[in-house]
């Protein structure tokens, strides 16, 4: 049986993001499920650089069971430094799992028709039994660090109006321009347009991830190891277009067409998303489904081994599953300099989490030390194995270099 798969894709911020509670997003600084508990810096510190992380990604991805997986976020960390991804994924890459029950501290709900703004639908037509959120009035938000967004532990010596998340942030905001404006912030002054640009500049642009079903995508949705011929009819050209080419190889070389060019993996890979090719993430989580979720792969070389690559929740002792993966043309939107041979660059990260969402009572944790579960991510590579040139192409819609291949696997 064909598996569910929800397809991912950016978009520019929209007028209503700022009043979104839930919001799914790449890049800027992470909006925090529980907003009086951010994530500490010490827990993103790149194993490379020494430096923390900044958020590639945030997920909402609610869940019925159990309870306490009413409300659940997930979030990527990863190195801003390209040097650092020449190192395994887990020592520059970090994902996190939040959560709430239903009924928390954090948020009250309330029914949409008992108010005439502020829903999360946005539409004015409502069932009786549909819930608007909104943040309880008596809560109080940590502090951020202005830099990256995470738990601001520490506050400027001087204005005490500041406050960040490590020596690192402290340092750079001030060299940014924060020690020309210290003075004036005590005096109720906010600090400079170019300033605030260049702390953008820290984090990754931000975009909407707004999704789809694979099937409304463009075609039926297909097993992964059963791939049907594509419909050169059925290419999207509509969404965002990247102002750059992100989407570079492992490996430079040419080689000539023939049957062994790529991989089968890759092949499969490239015939499933050739429908919509703009897509940055694949969801594949279903828990209602006896059958866990299996990921797209890019390469039959470096697949993550359960139990080992992949091991067991160290809560609950349950197998990680796999639930999304982020797609390289994410990187379109990162910013990242596709020329430097050092930047930033992946075939496709493969996350897995805790299929039974523990939870260790986050919610009767007096401090919420733990509100923050780690789980896995994996990265995997494109096979340097004869991708070469036709491999951009490839991945903007242009199929025409593998013709042998498809016809050889028969898809």
């Amino acid at each position: 049986m064909p598996q569910k798969v929800t397809l991912g894709y950016a978009e520019p911020l929209d007028d209503d993001f700022n009043e979104e509670l839930f919001p799914s997003k790449i890049g800027g600084k992470p909006r925090w499920l529980d907003p009086t508990c951010p994530l500490s810096a010490d827990k993103v510190i790149c194993d490379e650089c020494n430096k923390p992380m900044v958020m590639l990604l945030q997920l909402y991805a609610p869940e019925d069971e159990p309870a306490a997986a009413f409300h659940r976020t997930l979030y990527v960390f990863i190195c801003r430094n390209g040097r650092c991804h020449k190192a395994a994924a887990k020592r520059c890459m970090r994902v996190f799992r939040s959560q709430l029950p239903e009924h928390n501290r954090v948020y009250i709900e309330k029914n949409v028709e008992s108010t005439t703004s502020n829903t999360m639908s946005g539409s004015e037509e409502s069932d009786d039994d549909d819930i608007a959120w909104e943040v309880s009035r008596d809560l109080k938000p940590a502090s951020l660090c202005v830099v990256c967004g995470l738990l601001g532990s520490k506050a400027c010596s001087k204005c005490h109006s500041r406050y960040y998340c490590s020596r690192d942030h402290q340092v750079l905001d001030w060299e940014s321009g924060h020690r020309k404006r210290c003075n004036a912030d005590v005096n109720g002054k906010i600090e400079g347009p170019e300033h605030d640009r260049y702390l953008r500049r820290t984090t990754f642009p931000e975009h909407l991830i707004v999704s789809e079903e694979e099937g409304e995508a463009g075609g039926d949705a297909v097993d992964n190891n059963s791939v049907e011929e594509s419909d050169d009819d059925a290419e999207d050209d509509e969404g965002i277009k990247p102002t750059d080419n992100a989407l570079v190889l492992v490996s430079n070389e040419s080689v000539e067409d023939s049957s062994v060019d790529v991989d089968r993996a890759f092949l499969l890979f490239q015939n499933r998303t050739a429908k919509s090719p703009d897509q940055v993430l694949r969801h594949a989580r279903t828990p209602d489904s006896s059958q866990a979720g299996e990921p797209l792969y890019v390469s039959d070389a470096d697949k993550p081994e359960l139990g080992v690559d992949v091991p067991r929740c160290r809560f609950c002792g349950a197998q990680r599953e796999f639930e999304f993966q982020i797609m390289p043309q994410m990187l379109n939107y990162l910013s990242v300099d596709s020329a430097d041979p050092s930047s930033i660059d992946w075939g496709t990260l493969l996350v897995y989490t805790c299929p039974s969402n523990c939870s260790k009572s986050l919610e009767q944790k007096a401090d919420r030390s733990d509100a923050y579960l780690p789980e896995i991510i994996y990265r995997q590579n494109f096979s340097s194995q004869g991708i070469g040139e036709k491999y951009v192409r490839a991945m903007h819609g242009d199929d025409s270099g593998f013709e042998k291949q498809f016809e050889s696997l028969n898809i």
